[in-house]
Order: structure tokens, then sequence, then C-alpha cells
């Protein structure tokens, strides 16, 4: 896991995009998960769209709706290439690998606000590699990279059914509150700075 000493050299200039900077200083890492399964970790990039599609067409209806708050059955190719291509910049994605297959078996997407005072990410993990701490490292990388970079708080929207995600969150510190805006669904907020 990366630690505070060895990237403390992300810079907290706002024009500097996300991608760039986890390229830059390598926000890279070779886990293992508390269930000691071993996984790594690298952003996105171009050429990537393949294996995203691969895990997308692997999470059921439920998994699919969790992530994208709304009921698809396939992940249209732009919104694939749009995880990819690293022209937002303010967004980044990682994407988390069985270390000794090379399959792709999780994502995590992060947006920030322009100013950077928050993002807002999502997290999705195929479902025969749950209850093996893939989404924990995964997430904690995110978040060690957002508060790295220098985002004052990330955020997450949660359906109110998604009970592990939530429970999740909360065991890493985040506070869960109901959506002011929809009863359905749940927000899950951590500090950073």
């Amino acid at each position: 896991m990366p630690d505070d000493t060895s990237h403390h050299e992300l810079t907290q200039e706002f024009a500097t995009p996300l991608y760039a900077q986890a390229v830059e200083v390598d926000w890279t890492r070779d886990v293992d998960t508390n269930t000691s399964f071993a996984i790594h970790i690298r952003p996105a990039r171009p050429g990537d769209e393949d294996a995203l599609a691969e895990l997308f067409a692997k999470l059921g209806p439920d998994d699919l709706r969790h992530r994208f708050l709304t009921a698809v059955r396939n992940v249209s190719e732009g919104v694939l290439k749009a995880m990819v291509r690293n022209d937002n910049p303010h967004a980044v994605s990682f994407l988390a690998f069985e270390r000794f297959t090379g399959e792709l078996i999780a994502a995590a997407q992060l947006v920030a606000k322009s100013d950077y005072s928050s993002a807002e990410f999502a997290v999705a993990t195929r479902p025969d590699r749950k209850a093996h701490g893939v989404s924990w490292a995964l997430l904690d990388h995110t978040v060690r990279y957002a508060e790295a970079a220098g985002i004052g708080r990330v955020t997450s929207l949660e359906t109110s059914d998604d009970d592990k995600a939530l429970k999740l969150e909360r065991e890493m510190g985040f506070t869960v509150r109901v959506c002011p805006d929809d009863a359905t669904l749940m927000i899950a907020e951590k500090q950073l700075r």
C-alpha cells in the first residue's frame, strides 16, 4: 500500500490532471488483501476498454445498478472510453487485476470538483471476487490517492439496499446518511483534510 512518505510529492495545483499525477508519481501497487488475495492496482489507460467491458459483463443486474445507480444491461462504449481515456483533468480510474492471472476483477473511479474540495467515487468488483478484500484494498488505494492529491472530502452515492458497500464504507470510517433528495439513496462521506 502507498504510504504518506512515498507519495507526498503530489502537487496541490488544481490544473494538474489527476490521471497525470497518478502516472507520474506511479500510483501502481501490488497488494495482498486482508485475506492474502494478491492483486495489482494501476491507473486505467487507453486500451483497457475490452477488459472493463468484460468486467462489467460479469456483474449481475443488481451490481450494475449499484455501480451506475440506474438499471443498465450493458455499459456503453462511450462510458468505457471515458473511464480509460483520461482526458478529464479531474478524474482518474484505478483498476485491480488478479496478480497471477492478470484478469481485471475490480474498477474504481474518482471524479473531483474543479477546486478539489471534494470528489465522488464509485467501485465495482466482480461477484466471484467479493469477500476477498478486493473492494476494501481498491477503495483504500483510491482514498489514499485522493488525500495525497489534496482532495478535501470523498463521497459516494449508494443505493439504500447495497448493504455490503455501506458496511464497507462504515468500516473504513465513512459517515453514511440518507440522501436528502432521494430516500432510496445513501451518501457515504469521509473528510480527508
